[in-house]
Formats: structure tokens, sequence, C-alpha cells
């Protein structure tokens, strides 16, 4: 397996490999975890293995090997709502993609099919996404598509909105009914988020997230000095102060929540021993998890905000 996988992820690399020399990998399976882009380097990893030409060392330079690090194997498809697609839907992984899949099942091939369904979009980075696609690129792998106009191809976690429903329940037709030589990889940032039909038929692994992040705090540190009561300033005014810095530093919106949650979670570590104020701490922290959870279901980043800092003002 890739070393640098190999190294912070010990266990789960090397059930990967023991599966694989015995062939008993699952034909279904789920990683899940925070990040997105080394659950897509495991994936690929794994489709290098399963096709390798060779003894599958780390510095295998086989064809098969090759084209996979550069992203460009036939058999190793990524399925998003931006990748391998051929209708104008935009925000689901269509019917149409799902058998177009399936329908590539119907021949046989000399490779290993491997199909990583996640959700992707292209965007400009915020520093915490930065720091997981450099971690991504030190694992030697190419993304399915190319930076265009500073913006980089990102992975997030598949969940049931993702998916057309008629296209899943034709998809896990194929998940019940395996074929040899074919294996599905979803990514995902909780395990709940996907349909029960597909978790129950799949192997799931968590990936913890390693990395460290810088969080920038200063754009909204004047807005806490009165914490835990705010009086002097509007909600509605700290709301804009978040989207008005995500404008500026084009961030994500859930970086700007990430920052707010790392402040609070630093604060409750230095107000253990008030057991008052770091209660309405740890409430806090749900609530900034909530916020997250209302981003990925598209609520709009300004509704989120201006819930967010209409619940700090009460």
């Amino acid at each position: 397996m890739n070393k640098i996988l190999k190294e912070k992820y010990p266990y789960l690399i090397s059930f990967f490999e023991t599966a694989i020399e015995q062939k008993k990998l699952f034909h279904s399976i789920i990683l899940y975890g925070s990040n997105n882009y080394i659950q897509y380097a495991i994936a690929l990893e794994l489709a290098r293995q399963l096709n390798c030409l060779e003894d599958r060392r780390i510095d295998c330079n086989c064809r098969n090997c090759r084209w996979i690090r550069e992203n460009k194997h036939p058999a190793v498809v990524t399925v998003s709502k931006i990748d391998n697609k051929s209708d104008d839907s935009k925000t689901v992984i269509s019917e149409e993609q799902i058998n177009n899949v399936l329908n590539s099942l119907v021949s046989s091939s000399d490779y290993h099919r491997v199909f990583i369904f996640c959700d992707a979009s292209m965007k400009k980075l915020s520093p915490e996404e930065n720091v997981k696609y450099n971690e991504f690129k030190s694992a030697l792998y190419n993304p399915p598509q190319e930076e265009k106009d500073d913006k980089i191809w990102y992975p997030s976690g598949v969940n049931r909105l993702c998916i057309s429903s008629v296209g899943a329940n034709e998809m896990l037709k194929s998940i019940e009914e395996p074929i040899d030589d074919v294996t599905f990889i979803f990514l995902t940032n909780n395990k709940d988020d996907l349909l029960p039909t597909i978790v129950s038929r799949s192997q799931l692994f968590s990936v913890p997230d390693f990395i460290n992040i810088n969080y920038e705090i200063d754009f909204f540190k004047d807005y806490f000095e009165n914490y835990p009561v705010f009086r002097k300033n509007n909600p509605l005014d700290f709301a804009q102060v978040l989207f008005n810095y995500q404008q500026e530093k084009e961030y994500s919106p859930l970086y700007i929540i990430d920052c707010i949650q790392y402040y609070l979670t630093e604060l409750l570590k230095s107000n253990t021993n008030n057991k008052l104020l770091a209660r309405k701490i740890y409430k806090d922290i749900q609530k900034t998890e909530n916020s997250k959870k209302m981003l990925k279901a598209y609520i709009k980043e300004q509704t989120v905000y201006e819930d967010l800092a209409f619940y700090f003002y009460e």
C-alpha cells in the first residue's frame, strides 16, 4: 500500500492488504469520516492494489498502477454530480449515471472495475481544505479534474440526497447480487447519511482525520468580547460579518463555522472549572455542529449564519 497511507492508517491498510491477498474484499465498501480527500486516496489505492500487474509494491510503475495514480484508468471510475456525467442534472448523481455504470457491467473486462461514489465540486479551497488537498497530493495521486481558474476538484461525502432515489434502487440490485471483479466504494461523512439498504450490504470503515488545521478567528473575535452575554452588537451584524468574510476570502461556509467551533472549544478548555459557563459553551458548540448539518443539507449559508447568530444572542 501507499507508504503515507500505511503510516497514518496502519490497521485499516493492513486489513485491506490481507483481504485483497486472500480475495475476501467486500464488493461494496463505505469509507466515512471528515476527510473526504484521504478517503478518496484510500479508494484509489485499493483500486491500484486490485489492478496491479506485478506484486502490488508501493513503487510499482506498471501500466495499471501508473494510470490509477494519474486518474486515467478506464476501469476506475469516479461518479459524482460533476464527474462522468452525460445529462444536465446538476445537484445529484442521476439515474442516467447509475444506468451507465450498470450497463458497463454487462460486458466482461480484463480489469477489476472500481466505482467511487462521492459528492464533488470545483472550488477555491479554504485553508482547512487546502491542507487536506496537499495531504492527498502527497499520497501521489491526481484528482479526476485538473485545476481551472484557481478552482480545484474537491470531494465531499455522498448522502441519500446526492443519489437519485431511482438510481439508488437500481444500484442496490447490483450490490445485492455482486459481479466478480467489481467493487463499489462510497465516500461519506456519516454512514447514517446513506440509504440503510446500502449500508446493510456494505462493509464500513471509519477513516479518522489526523491533520492539524490553522483556524482563523480574528475576523469574529471582537464579537465574542462579551461572551456569553452579547449586548453591544446586533446578531444580524454578526451574521453579515461571517458572510462578508466568506465572500472576501472565498472560504467555504463550513470552514467559517469550524473556526467558531474551534474558538469555542479552546474557550471551553480554559473554563472547565466554571461549570455554568462550561455548560453554556458546550451547548453553543453543539449548535455549531447543528449549523454544519444545515449546510450539508444545502440550506443557504446566510440563513445558517443568521440562525447561529440569533442563538448566540438569546
